[in-house]
């Protein structure tokens, strides 16, 4: 614990050093579970920086960019948020944060950045209390976590009306709770009746739970923990193998899809939207892949959280915090998926869920 701690204000302390005037952070999980995401939000806004640096930068200035490594841990992401709150010099002065990526000390980091007058950016979806939370300077690009139950219920009700769905989630992860009731609400609201809910809290193992599923459903909608979630999917699908199976990308994790191995082929994966065929991310893209480069997954939306940045920045010709809070509380802007406005600190309209299913190892848009 005490060598990573280390290693973050290293690595932070290295980085502002530098002769560069704007500073932006990323905080993003670099190893464990979540760090194939972290690597993408991270990778993506370096192509950003990279991409602006190579056309003058921000106001004149070249950009710093600094990746911190919370790992996902409250405490490195609270003790990250009051370290570089405490820069003030133009040199060390962090302008701009993108995210946590994950949101356990969501109330906390919040307060720290806003007291600390840095922007922050946070390209995920949120529970809907996080998403009611305003806190100067906080821009949540990401939208709610249970959008991803009208993404489901939209595909649903188009190509598998009929078929009875159970709906998995665990009490202890308020996300999941969210996300199946708002899937039991879209049901009743339509008068349909095949909707059952299982919480992973309520058994003991998970072949039990996986029998009682199988007794009356057809398809099973998974969220949880990344081991439960593989786990059970396993045992659901040596009973029945034909049982359709849909997950959360970033709830499953990599820990799913190397569980599963090759019993991965034809699962529907609910992830955000890759944006690669949307017309409002095309001239960006050319350019992008005239020069190599590319962001994967998640980078789209650590690309645009800095890209967003920069166009206020340079429509306020300053970054000073007050003043940019106070400019784009009413104004329009451009994200890869769209016209957007900002209320309360949320953008909308966000990018939204799409569903992709596994085929000969490939993700293939279906919705």
């Amino acid at each position: 614990m005490k060598f990573v701690f280390s290693l973050i204000i290293s690595v932070y302390l290295f980085a502002v050093t530098s002769s560069f005037a704007a500073n932006v952070a990323v905080v993003v999980p670099k190893v464990g579970a979540m760090a194939k995401y972290g690597n993408e939000i991270a990778e993506g806004a370096q192509i950003a920086v990279d991409m602006l640096n190579d056309k003058g930068g921000i106001l004149g200035e070249k950009l710093n960019l600094i990746n911190v490594d919370d790992r996902c841990e409250n405490s490195f992401a609270i003790s990250a948020a009051q370290m570089m709150s405490l820069n003030s010099s133009k040199n060390d002065k962090i302008s701009l944060v993108i995210g946590p990526y994950c949101n356990n000390s969501f109330y906390d980091v919040a307060n720290i950045y806003a007291n600390g007058k840095i922007i922050r950016m946070l390209p995920l979806p949120l529970s809907a209390a996080e998403h009611n939370t305003e806190a100067k300077g906080l821009i949540k690009i990401g939208g709610l976590m249970s959008d991803e139950a009208k993404a489901f219920f939209g595909f649903y009700k188009n190509q598998m009306v009929g078929k009875n769905v159970a709906m998995i989630y665990n009490s202890r992860m308020p996300q999941t709770v969210e996300t199946a009731l708002e899937l039991q609400q879209l049901f009743r609201e339509n008068n349909l009746f095949s909707l059952t809910l299982f919480d992973f809290a309520t058994y003991n193992d998970f072949s039990s739970m996986a029998k009682e599923i199988l007794l009356n459903n057809e398809i099973a909608y998974i969220l949880g923990h990344s081991e439960e979630i593989s786990v059970l999917a396993q045992e659901l699908q040596q009973e029945k193998a034909e049982i359709i199976i849909f997950v959360d990308e970033y709830l499953a994790t990599e820990h799913f899809f190397r569980e599963m191995g090759n019993f991965v082929e034809g699962v529907y994966i609910l992830a955000l939207k890759d944006l690669k065929s949307s017309p409002y991310f095309a001239e960006d893209l050319v350019e992008l892949r005239l020069k190599g480069k590319e962001p994967k997954g998640l980078g789209v939306y650590g690309y645009a959280s800095v890209k967003m940045w920069a166009e206020i920045i340079e429509q306020t010709k300053t970054t000073d915090f007050n003043k940019v809070v106070k400019f784009y509380e009413d104004k329009n802007f451009t994200m890869p998926w769209g016209k957007i406005s900002l209320e309360k600190g949320n953008v909308v309209p966000s990018s939204g869920y799409t569903i992709y299913q596994i085929k000969d190892g490939e993700y293939t848009q279906v919705n």
